[in-house]
């Protein structure tokens, strides 16, 4: 029976956006850093901000330039970093996550409250 890796035995991981060494988590391989998160824009430029609803989870995102008006809970997000499409949502045991936003993301997002703020909505 084969036996557990040692944590110094786990891969490395980067942050795919700006390449920074970040701590590895199994569960999402492909997690991008706090710094590059605080870049999410929508579609048209405006930058998001993502939190939990509550201490027991939920997630929620709202626009950074309307600080007064209530954030939106939602199921995820899928938003942009450098012009890149990613998936934001709420991460086990609470916390925000955001990956690479990948054809896995999108299936059956129909079937949760997920929004889509990839495309620009201002000419």
């Amino acid at each position: 029976m084969p036996q557990p890796s040692p944590s110094s035995e786990l891969p490395d991981h980067h942050c795919p956006v700006c390449g920074s060494k970040q701590r590895v988590f199994l569960r999402y391989p492909w997690y991008i850093c706090k710094e590059c998160l605080a870049l999410a824009e929508d579609g048209d430029g405006r930058r998001l901000e993502f939190g939990n609803v509550s201490f027991s989870g939920g997630f929620c995102f709202g626009y950074a330039d309307e600080p007064d008006t209530a954030s939106r809970v939602c199921g995820s997000v899928f938003c942009l970093i450098h012009h890149r499409p990613v998936y934001v949502t709420e991460a086990r045991f609470g916390g925000i996550v955001a990956q690479p936003l990948t054809s896995s993301h999108t299936e059956g997002m129909h079937l949760y409250d997920n929004v889509d703020l990839t495309r620009r909505t201002t000419t």
